[in-house]
C-alpha cells in the first residue's frame, strides 16, 4: 500500500514530471433546476468513459451504462471527432423507471448483506503448472465493485456527493450480481469538492470490506485479498486522492473480468511498446522501470510447467528485463492454444502468477497522462 501513496504523489525528478498535474476541478459545477419542460438541460460535457444514472422510483439510484443510453456507436463517434453531445448525458441522467423491482422477480434485487451470504466474493484456485494455490475475487465480485464506483465517479462528474455517508442498508444488488442499485440515498452539491470526492471513495472503500467479511468469514477473508485488489481499496482511502485519479479508480485493472485480461493487456502493451516506443521513448522507458517482479519475472516463468512452454526452445532467450517480462506475457497471449492442452485458462494462470503486472501498467500509463488515449473503459465487458 506504501507504493500507491508514493505513485499519487506529483513531483518532479531530474527536470522530468512523473505524474499526472492535478486538473481539479475538471467539472465546475453550474446550478439548475429542472422541472421537465426542457429536454436537454444544461450538462457538464460528458468525457468519452462517463457513465450516466437514472433516478429510479422509491429512492434508487441505478448505475446505467453510457452505450446503453445514446447507442452502441457514441463512445467510437466521441473518440473520432473530440467533439461531446451534452444530450448524452441529460438522457442518462433523466431517464426513469417506469415500474417498481418486482423482487420475487428473475430481476429481483436482494440486500448486499445477504447477497454476501449467499454468494462468496474471493475464490481460491489451483495455480496450474504448480502446485499451489491462489485467492482471487470472483468476476461478481469485481463487476459489482466497478458498478458502485461508476455510480460515485457519475454524480462527481456532475458536481455532487453523498449527502450522508454510505452504508450496507443501502446496497442492493440482482441475483446474478448483474444489477446493482441504491436505495435510501441522496447527493448533494453543497461544498462540493476534492475532500468530499475523497470522503465518498474512504466510505465506498469501507463498504466493500465489510461486505469482503461478511462474504468469506470475517478478517480471514481480508487477508487473502489479491494484491492488486488491495491496492485499489488502498486508493480509494487515499488522502492524496485527485480528481484525475478517478479514472484510473472505475477503470482499475483490478475490476477486470478474467475473460478480459487478454484483451486488455495487449492494448496496453502495444501502447506502451509500440506507440509510446515511436512518441516518447523516455515515458516507455519510465513505465518499463516502474514494473514489479524486476528480479524474479523470469524464474517464476519457469517454474510454472504450464508457463514455461513459452520460455523454453525460443528463437530470442528472455532475459530478466522488463521489456521480455512483457514480451513474454504478450507471446503468450498472442498464442494461448499453442501450448494449451485444454485442460485450463492460461489467463488465469498469468494472473496467479503476477497479479499486478496489468494494474502497474494501467497505474504507470495513468501518472504519464497516457491512460485516457487507449480503449480502456471497453474492456470491462
Amino acid at each position: 500500500m506504501g507504493n500507491t501513496l508514493k505513485c499519487f504523489r506529483r513531483e518532479e525528478e531530474d527536470g522530468h514530471f512523473h505524474g499526472r498535474r492535478d486538473r481539479y476541478p475538471y467539472y465546475q459545477p453550474q446550478y439548475y433546476s429542472y422541472s421537465g419542460g426542457d429536454p436537454h438541460p444544461p450538462a457538464a460535457a460528458p468525457r468519452p468513459h462517463q457513465q450516466g444514472l437514472a433516478a429510479g422510483p422509491h429512492g434508487f439510484v441505478t448505475f446505467i451504462p453510457l452505450t446503453q443510453a445514446a447507442g452502441p456507436n457514441t463512445g467510437h463517434q466521441q473518440r473520432s471527432s473530440g467533439v461531446h453531445d451534452s444530450r448524452v448525458v441529460v438522457a442518462s441522467q433523466y431517464q426513469s423507471n417506469t415500474e417498481d423491482i418486482d423482487e420475487s422477480s428473475a430481476e429481483g434485487l436482494c440486500s448486499a448483506k445477504s447477497y454476501a451470504k449467499a454468494n462468496p466474493l474471493l475464490i481460491q484456485v489451483p495455480v496450474l503448472g504448480t502446485t499451489k494455490k491462489f485467492w482471487r475475487l470472483s468476476d461478481k465480485a469485481t463487476r459489482i465493485t466497478r458498478k458502485l464506483v461508476l455510480i460515485l465517479r457519475s454524480h462527481h462528474a456532475v458536481g455532487k456527493h453523498l449527502a450522508a455517508p454510505l452504508q450496507l442498508s443501502n446496497v442492493w444488488i440482482g441475483g446474478t450480481g448483474g444489477s446493482v442499485k441504491l436505495r435510501g440515498v441522496s447527493f448533494t452539491a453543497k461544498a462540493f469538492g476534492i475532500e468530499r470526492v475523497r470522503d465518498d471513495y474512504k466510505q465506498l472503500s469501507r463498504l466493500l470490506l465489510a461486505i469482503i467479511r461478511i462474504s468469506g468469514g470475517g478478517d480471514a477473508a481480508i487477508a487473502r485479498l489479491p494484491p492488486d485488489y488491495r491496492e485499489f481499496l488502498a486508493l480509494l482511502g487515499s488522502d492524496t486522492l485527485a480528481m484525475d485519479d478517478e479514472f484510473l479508480i472505475v477503470n482499475s485493472a483490478a475490476l477486470l473480468p478474467m475473460k478480459n485480461r487478454t484483451e486488455a493487456f495487449l492494448m496496453l502493451h502495444d501502447t506502451i511498446v509500440k506507440h509510446l516506443g515511436r512518441t516518447d521513448r523516455a515515458k516507455k522507458r519510465r513505465i518499463l522501470s516502474g514494473l514489479p517482479y524486476q528480479s524474479d519475472w523470469l524464474e517464476t516463468a519457469r517454474a510454472n510447467a504450464r508457463i514455461n512452454k513459452w520460455v523454453v526452445n525460443v528463437q530470442h532467450e528472455y532475459k530478466r528485463t522488463q521489456s521480455d517480462l512483457l514480451r513474454l506475457n504478450r507471446n503468450v497471449r498472442s498464442h494461448l492454444h499453442e501450448y494449451d492442452d485444454g485442460g485450463g485458462d492460461i489467463e488465469e494462470v498469468l494472473y496467479c502468477e503476477w497479479p499486478e503486472l496489468l494494474m502497474a501498467m494501467v497505474k504507470l500509463l495513468h501518472l504519464e497522462g497516457e491512460l485516457e488515449a487507449t480503449d480502456i473503459e471497453n474492456k470491462f465487458g
